[in-house]
């Protein structure tokens, strides 16, 4: 080495020294003054600093640093069919300490060659008299492990886990996302603690419905949904092209097990990719199933008309003993209700709105229900607990329980996304304790069946031949609000002491539906809410085709495919599921089944799941199938609404994929 060279060392030494001295010094009083409370700073500069104080403590070229403060690795997410919502992987930064560099020069060359950057970019930053620069962010660890080989001087990673939700606005609301290690919304809110990996209380486990001596252990913990992720975009297309057709500015629709309620489908429109959850509105990121108000309108009519009947049998089987509340709730005869236009319901037995009121208490309306939804910001239900009442609303989620309650036998369900919950590195599975033997009865049995047929002659006029125990029953209501004319037309008016001309105009659609009516296996409801002063096609339509159009109904094809879900059994992992970090798919209960595959078929890669192609464009959809050597036969033309085998389906001996299209309404 020159003496010159020698020199060059020695002034830059120097100058490092000055420079630490001087960013300990600044971040000493950043420090105190954080602590004093007066500053907040956004979660990008907390990484920074944090990165900053680990680099001044390094000494070794090539080590690697953690970003994290986590122990463990954020549990992962999947529907129940073992499909990824929310996953966690690891990425790599490399940064440099340019005054610790003996050789920009040649480094410069080193890293250019290994990351593809231009030598002649990366050069003055690593002759820069900066503490610390990025080199390169977001490179997988075989090209970081090439850099760390190299053993250059003041060079080092950066290891950082990045959550990350593949189905982007899939089932968002449902989800959730996570900030800087805390989830903020949904599941990821919700079950933070075990998800994290964090010591958990026996409260804690009491609050998440698990059991107290439940042991998650150290390690942090995957959680498996309910949700289906086929039906979940299956649904949200379709809420989302019925908002298209009638103008509405938001909408929910849930999907539920009506003896379990387990949620099956869960969607929220707007939406939100929570990959980048901070670039859309507080609006996007509300869940409208939960904190939008909904007003049953007419649909209020069917809980009166199953209050009636419940007082009915109660009253037949002796259920009521006192005489005082006997003589307080009355059934009054029948009258002729005064009907909104557009309606579709048929006259309904007037009921006593004292009882009314305990009628509603019996179905939930009153307390808050026990799920794992995050309630936070749930709509409150309006008082009195008049279900007919036109100001009467409460969130979706709750209607959609009651009316659960009305259809299913009289149970009161618990709505819950949770399936299971299985410790990482082990098919030991934990379950919550909400499940269907819990649940209370809340009305007497024979209520649903004298509601079901009410229902079925009087409101969908389905006769005795022509309804069967596969019919389902959808249940369409709107709301209508009115308005001032303009402004000016309301000055003009006073002016002449004339009346101002109210307009009516549509509100909000809502539809509760059992499929089937009959001891119904799914209940749904959809909601959508329109802008202020929504006059247009939509109710033009209403009016034109009364109660024979109902815009909110899912068709045959849909209720067929959600049916099929739901008589599923929700699979079991693979022995090595966890150990390939769920890349294999998970294998059905019986547990020899994998010892049975062909090795020849596993070193081919040919152990894959059929991928749900549904709703895609041919092209997209030939796209995601062309590597899986699949014989694809075509039927009909336009978007993709069908596939065989069903998305999930192992494909091991399976050569032959049968798709289904046609054209968009």
């Amino acid at each position: 080495m020159t003496e010159h060279a020698k020199i060059h060392i020695r002034k830059r030494r120097k100058l490092m020294a000055e420079k630490r001295r001087k960013v300990r010094l600044l971040l000493l009083a950043l420090v105190l003054f954080l602590g004093s409370g007066a500053l907040l700073f956004h979660k990008d500069k907390f990484s920074t600093l944090n990165e900053m104080l680990s680099w001044l403590t390094q000494s070794n070229p090539g080590e690697v640093i953690a970003s994290t403060l986590s122990s463990s690795i954020r549990g992962d997410i999947y529907d129940r069919n073992f499909r990824p919502l929310a996953t966690t992987y690891k990425t790599y930064a490399i940064c440099a300490r340019p005054l610790e560099m003996e050789d920009p020069d040649f480094s410069a060359g080193q890293l250019a060659e290994i990351l593809g950057l231009k030598k002649s970019e990366l050069l003055p930053k690593l002759k820069s008299e900066r503490g610390f620069i990025w080199v390169a962010k977001g490179i997988d660890q075989k090209t970081a492990d090439t850099v760390k080989q190299r053993n250059i001087k003041g060079i080092a990673q950066v290891v950082e886990t990045k959550r990350f939700y593949p189905n982007s606005q899939k089932a968002a609301h449902a989800v959730g996302f996570v900030e800087n290690g805390q989830g903020l919304d949904g599941i990821e809110f919700q079950y933070n603690t075990i998800l994290r990996g964090d010591q958990i209380s026996n409260a804690e486990l009491k609050t998440l419905n698990f059991v107290p001596e439940t042991e998650f252990g150290e390690s942090s913990t995957h959680l498996v949904l309910n949700l289906d992720l086929m039906i979940q975009s299956k649904i949200e297309r379709f809420l989302d092209k019925r908002m298209k057709i009638t103008g509405a500015s938001s909408g929910t629709a849930i999907l539920m097990n009506a003896n379990t309620g387990a949620v099956l489908a869960l969607a929220s429109f707007p939406s939100f990719n929570p990959n980048r959850y901070w670039e859309f509105s507080s609006s996007a990121l509300k869940n409208h199933a939960l904190t939008e108000p909904v007003y049953p309108g007419e649909l209020g009519l069917i809980f009166q008309q199953a209050a009636a009947f419940n007082f009915k049998n109660e009253k037949k089987s002796d259920s009521i003993e006192s005489s005082d509340e006997i003589n307080s709730v009355k059934i009054i005869v029948p009258e002729k209700q005064k009907r909104r236009k557009f309606t579709v319901a048929p006259r309904i037995d007037y009921v006593d709105p004292v009882y009314l009121v305990q009628f509603a208490q019996l179905l939930g309306f009153s307390q808050k229900p026990l799920t794992d939804l995050p309630l936070k910001s749930e709509t409150p239900v309006s008082t009195p607990l008049v279900l007919n009442n036109p100001s009467f609303n409460s969130s979706a989620l709750r209607l959609l329980n009651g009316f659960t309650a009305l259809v299913n036998g009289g149970r009161l369900v618990t709505p819950h996304l949770l399936h299971k919950a299985y410790q990482k590195d082990s098919t030991t599975s934990f379950e919550t304790t909400l499940e269907a033997s819990e649940q209370r009865i809340v009305l007497n049995p024979d209520t649903t069946k004298d509601l079901t047929d009410f229902l079925a002659a009087k409101w969908l006029k389905l006769s005795r031949r022509t309804r069967t125990a596969d019919t389902p029953m959808f249940f369409e209501g709107h709301r209508f609000t009115t308005t001032v004319k303009n402004t000016a037309y309301q000055r003009s008016a006073q002016k002449r002491n004339e009346p101002e001309e109210q307009i009516p105009y549509l509100a909000q659609s809502v539809m509760l539906g059992a499929i089937p009516g009959e001891d119904p296996k799914l209940t749904m409801i959809a909601v959508l809410s329109y802008p202020d002063n929504c006059d247009g096609t939509y109710p033009n339509a209403l009016e034109a085709f009364g109660n024979k159009l109902s815009i909110l109904s899912p068709d045959k094809d849909m209720i067929r495919k959600m049916l099929h879900v739901a008589a599923m059994p929700p699979p079991n992992p693979s022995p090595d599921f966890w150990d390939n970090e769920g890349t294999m798919f998970a294998k059905n209960s019986n547990s020899q089944a994998l010892e049975k595959i062909d090795p020849a078929a596993l070193s081919n890669n040919l152990y894959k799941s059929m991928p749900d192609v549904t709703g895609k464009s041919l092209r997209a959809g030939l796209q995601v199938l062309q590597h899986l050597n699949l014989n694809i036969k075509l039927v009909g033309s336009g978007r993709i609404v069908s596939q065989r085998p069903p998305a999930g389906t192992e494909l091991i001996n399976v050569d032959e994929c049968i798709l289904e299209m046609q054209q968009e309404i």
